[in-house]
């Protein structure tokens, strides 16, 4: 295969456009140069975020964002809801269990698609928090925000929303989804290397910063609120990723924003109809709920094999991970991946199989 082709689930596959908007002379985060960077970065966020609330620039991964969110929004003692349905979901209930939460978890199987009336059944006015990951990529099954925002609207609760691998290839209405807190990362389908988070915070959520009992400073949002002011960060940002996120953002808009929910959900199915084609399954139990960004593929004691022989043939996908690395591997469809690219992995797959069968 002439070509190489990268899917992975992330980091994601940076364009030539987006790596040059990096080649540039160093310059200060303390400059007007700069602000006028993170102004134009946050502003055209909020329009993918769809909300009117600020976004903040966090240097770090999205876990960082995992992380301040439970030192700026909660105290010990606290009681959340966690619906989990992976790796990334179970990680964010651990997180909270580690900071002193009264953690009610909601588990379901891998696979599965959290059930709102099942999560909804543990909340009650004590309620402090709900946390739920949008697009679980250890599986490859996406949560239905919109709804779960609908069922939380009149609660007590904050709600909490993982997008690290939906935003930006899975639609988002903050606002009109009552969602409270939502975060996201630059690695995946903002097709930028990794090193920043972006969330963004409702009026609500800002009333239980006011009461958090956590100390913090590096993820203060009280202080990142001051600093966004002036259009600066606390600290140091990664200042080259953001560069690329701006010239990534530019590529997105010029698309349109409708036209990449369509092709990220068009080459999902393509890869669907694919793999069902090659007497493949599913890891997803219900394909309604499957990604629109990754698809996860489940292959009982052969995921390392397959991966191995895609790379051999050019094409690099990612394996599973946890209980599932010997049973899954992922494809990524998020960020700069076209038609062309599902093809040469679909023929590369086909490949593959028929010598491992």
């Amino acid at each position: 295969m002439e070509k190489k082709v990268y899917m992975m689930v992330g980091p994601t596959t940076i364009p030539q456009r987006v790596l040059n908007a990096m080649n540039v002379e160093s310059f200060s985060h303390r400059t007007d140069k700069y602000s006028a960077l993170q102004e134009k970065v946050t502003t055209n966020l909020k329009k993918i975020f769809n909300t009117e609330n600020e976004v903040f620039v966090l240097t770090s991964s999205g876990t960082g964002a995992m992380e301040a969110t439970i030192q700026n929004c909660f105290s010990a003692g606290d009681e959340v809801v966690v619906p989990t349905i992976g790796k990334f979901s179970d990680q964010y209930a651990h997180m909270c269990e580690l900071y002193g939460l009264n953690v009610i978890r909601v588990p379901f199987e891998n696979g599965e698609t959290a059930d709102i009336n099942k999560v909804m059944e543990k909340v009650t006015p004590k309620t402090r928090g709900v946390f739920v990951v949008h697009n679980e990529s250890a599986t490859g099954v996406f949560n239905d925000i919109e709804a779960f925002g609908k069922a939380l609207k009149d609660t007590n609760a904050l709600f909490v929303v993982d997008s690290v691998s939906g935003l930006g290839g899975l639609e988002v209405k903050m606002d009109e989804w009552n969602i409270d807190i939502i975060f996201t990362s630059s690695q995946k389908a903002l097709m930028a290397p990794p090193g920043l988070a972006f969330l963004a915070i409702s009026d609500k959520a800002w009333a239980y910063v006011e009461e958090s009992k956590f100390p913090k400073y590096y993820f203060d949002f009280k202080l990142a609120r001051e600093h966004n002011k002036k259009n600066q960060t606390l600290v140091t940002p990664t200042i080259y990723t953001l560069l690329a996120v701006n010239e990534s953002l530019n590529m997105m808009f010029e698309e349109g924003l409708d036209n990449i929910y369509k092709r990220h959900e068009e080459n999902t199915q393509m890869i669907i109809e694919g793999v069902k084609r090659l007497g493949l399954t599913l890891f997803a139990k219900d394909e309604k709920f499957a990604s629109k960004t990754l698809t996860a593929i489940y292959v009982p004691g052969k995921s390392k094999e397959i991966v191995k022989a895609l790379a051999e043939r050019g094409v690099v996908v990612n394996g599973g991970i946890g209980a599932l690395a010997e049973d899954v591997f992922r494809v990524g469809t998020m960020g700069y991946v076209s038609k062309n690219d599902v093809l040469l992995f679909l023929n590369a797959l086909e490949d593959v199989v028929s010598k491992i069968n």
